[in-house]
């Protein structure tokens, strides 16, 4: 067989030494990937599937977030860079509609979580308060509580994210009482539609 060299393959690709996982893509996420390849941020490997990642999730194209995100498995990176990598996948994972896997994502997250260089960079990213921004934690509250309806283990979450130290006292009690407000609107909006299916 005739070789063609790195013709067929994005620049930026080449540069990143990804030939080899470019290669193994289906057809349909290579052309779905070239829509993003020129604006992506060729810095680092995982800068280039982040940026891949937030243009996709703008662009409404969960499915991709979600199939690009299975492919990475053998990538050579470091428990930060997994991180990063895992939490940007987790908000496409969630709109794509994928809940358990989603809650995957989000348990896997809170395990690189347990390593002190990962919690610290997680950590870093708030200036001296906790980051709003931690899909693995806020997004199992969401499967748990806004999909599957479990409101005491929302309850148990809660706790297990202030004991890990991603969570305030106060937060915490703040958002048990949002639990509670959305699972007594859930019980009303529930009896008014059993009456007015009576009717």
């Amino acid at each position: 067989m005739l070789g063609f060299g790195n013709k067929d393959i994005p620049e930026k690709i080449v540069r990143l030494g990804l030939k080899k996982w470019y290669s193994a893509l289906s057809d349909s996420n290579k052309v779905k990937l070239g829509r993003y390849v020129n604006a992506a941020d060729a810095s680092s490997v995982t800068s280039f599937i982040i940026s891949v990642f937030a243009a996709a999730q703008e662009d409404h194209n969960y499915k991709f977030i979600a199939d690009l995100y299975g492919t990475i498995g053998e990538f050579k990176l470091s428990d930060i860079e997994r991180f990063d990598i895992n939490d940007a996948a987790i908000l496409g994972v969630y709109n794509a509609e994928d809940y358990d896997r989603c809650v995957e994502l989000c348990e896997y997250g809170l395990g690189l979580l347990g390593n002190k260089e990962v919690f610290d960079h997680v950590m870093a990213k708030g200036n001296g308060d906790i980051p709003n921004e931690i899909n693995c934690r806020n997004y199992l509250l969401n499967v748990v509580v806004g999909i599957h309806f479990e409101y005491d283990e929302g309850d148990k979450l809660l706790l297990r994210f202030q004991d890990m130290g991603l969570i305030t006292a106060e937060d915490v009690e703040y958002r048990r009482n949002g639990i509670k407000t959305f699972r007594l609107q859930r019980t009303f909006d529930n009896v008014f539609n059993i009456k007015e299916k009576d009717q």
